[in-house]
């Protein structure tokens, strides 16, 4: 048998392969993490949001101003603007406490990692209705900021690092995480 020493230095070949490797390793590792971040990003920014909605005092009546802002600019779509007059206009409180628990609630899931999928729907769904009263152009930047809010959720990051992990392993057949 011939000491490793014997062989003599590792050939420029074989470096640049265990170089390779290590930032391969390396790069995974942080691309892995980059849906993570931008899960806790919007997670944060969502509990901070349903926070300050559900502890404004006149989270109602800023809720009426900003739905008669889109109807009087009328770039709100039709069958939206019915669906307002008709339903969350005379229950303006209840959508009020609606939209702060939904934005608290689903900023924790998001950025806990747990039941993510749940949380990012219920933010789509609202998004959906922020870029319904904005009409077109809303249906833009509110498109943006749902895709944003679903790049986790494609990328598996609550699975990864977050909540959904354990709950991955204990049951994995569910479809929710």
């Amino acid at each position: 048998m011939v000491a490793s020493w014997w062989r003599g230095p590792p050939s420029l070949r074989q470096t640049l392969q265990e170089w390779r490797h290590e930032t391969m390793r390396v790069l995974k590792s942080f691309v892995s993490f980059l849906p993570t971040f931008v899960r806790l990003l919007f997670g944060i920014m969502l509990i901070s949001s349903g926070w300050t909605w559900l502890h404004r005092p006149d989270a109602a009546g800023f809720l009426t101003d900003a739905i008669n802002s889109g109807l009087d600019t009328e770039r709100t779509f039709g069958f939206y603007q019915t669906f307002l007059l008709a339903v969350v206009m005379p229950n303006v409180g209840l959508f009020a406490a609606l939209v702060g628990w939904g934005e608290l609630l689903s900023g924790l899931s998001i950025g806990l990692g747990l039941a993510n999928r749940v949380g990012a729907g219920v933010i789509a769904f609202q998004f959906l209705n922020y870029g319904l009263l904005g009409g077109p152009t809303g249906m833009l930047s509110h498109g943006i900021l749902t895709a944003l809010v679903e790049i986790p959720v494609i990328f598996h990051s609550s699975r990864r690092f977050g909540g959904d992990k354990w709950l991955y392993t204990r049951w994995p057949h569910a479809k929710i995480w």
